[in-house]
């Protein structure tokens, strides 16, 4: 089939809506589809992909994205597409705008991120005057109501897309395709870490997540700070970057936890097995209602129990007690941690768990 995958943003830009956009083209080119990948334009583009690669000029500016997609798709024959993917939260909206009906029964949107708070239940006040301005939230939602069908990467993405948006008339239209892991990237691995930087007899925590305030940094040092005051046997290793990051290095420094957390900056998605592999614990206390956090199941899959909030998405990435633990309080991490109850983990449970997440059958329920 001749796919078209539009997405907002796209590599080298890093986050789970851009990592799913990769993934699906590569998925669908190799299972014998011919796929254009459509998305912002970049000064440093991917290149040497094994689908098409299109960039839409940003002729009006990035506030009005809106448009830029607009222009550029008037001069495109979409209706040559015999499906088109909507990948993260603004496509739908451009969908909405400039497709015919017919072109939009053809259409999958992906709702994986900010849908309710960016568009139905936006709280800023200029942010949803600029959007009542370009009507982002009745378009969305007349792409939705036209599609073939509504892809969601939850169960509770999914309900609270319906009832944010009043969905629950075709609420049958909506299917839940929890997103594939890769596994020959995120898997068990001999991994040289300890060796290498001199902690092998350390208990080693791993995060690994873009470095924002509201994904639990401050709460989690807040923890690991009693935490190695009552042992000095942990190394939390961080990897990511963002907006906190420099705050969170003044912490670190002020609770004299230089010693004892190690921030690794960004790495190469390639490059994480072999980190997660070298670790005892991933834990991760997001304040966000995360959609389906991809970095949990990574890390099951390489072997490794995961801690997080027992709430939104990530509740459907952790088997409470089976394959890691979901926490209601700070108190209930730092018992976990410092009695070291994920050494209980079977790894065969890990294993069992981690394989329902796999990334071929997500791309075939995708388009079937």
């Amino acid at each position: 089939m001749n796919i078209l995958l539009i997405t907002h943003a796209f590599l080298p830009d890093i986050d789970g809506g851009v990592i799913v956009a990769y993934d699906y083209a590569n998925l669908l080119v190799k299972q014998g589809h011919k796929v254009t990948v459509l998305s912002k334009k970049y000064r440093n583009p991917l290149t040497n992909t094994l689908f098409k690669y299109v960039q839409v000029p940003n002729r009006y500016g990035s506030y009005f994205w809106k448009y830029n997609f607009g222009c550029f798709l008037h001069k495109m024959n979409i209706e040559e597409y015999d499906f088109i993917i909507l990948n993260q939260s603004p496509t739908p909206i451009i969908a909405g705008a400039y497709f015919p009906e017919k072109v939009l029964k053809k259409t999958i949107p992906i709702i994986q991120g900010l849908e309710v708070e960016y568009i139905y239940r936006n709280r800023k006040f200029l942010s949803n005057l600029f959007h009542i301005f370009l009507r982002f939230k009745p378009l969305h939602k007349k792409c939705l109501l036209a599609c073939k069908k509504v892809i969601s990467v939850s169960e509770f993405h999914k309900q609270k897309v319906i009832e944010a948006a009043k969905l629950e008339s075709i609420s049958s239209k909506f299917q839940v395709v929890y997103t594939g892991i890769d596994k020959d990237i995120f898997k068990p691995i001999l991994s040289d870490f300890r060796d290498k930087f001199g902690v092998y007899h350390k208990e080693i925590l791993i995060t690994v997540a873009r470095i924002e305030k509201m994904k639990g940094f401050s709460e989690m040092l807040g923890i690991f700070q009693r935490l190695t005051a009552i042992s000095k046997d942990y190394l939390w290793v961080i990897i990511g970057d963002g907006s906190y990051m420099l705050e969170l290095k003044e912490e670190i420094r002020q609770n004299n936890l230089d010693n004892s957390v190690m921030l690794l900056g960004r790495k190469k998605r390639e490059e994480l097995g072999y980190y997660y592999s070298a670790a005892n614990c991933f834990w991760l206390l997001s304040n966000y209602d995360e959609c389906l956090p991809l970095v949990y199941l990574e890390a099951q899959s390489c072997g490794i129990p995961a801690v997080g909030r027992n709430k939104g998405g990530t509740k459907e990435t952790i088997l409470h007690n089976k394959t890691g633990f979901l926490i209601d309080s700070e108190e209930e991490c730092l018992d976990i941690l410092l009695n070291q109850r994920y050494k209980q983990i079977k790894s065969s449970d890990l294993k069992i768990f981690s394989d329902r997440f796999d990334k071929t059958e997500a791309v075939k329920q995708l388009i079937s």
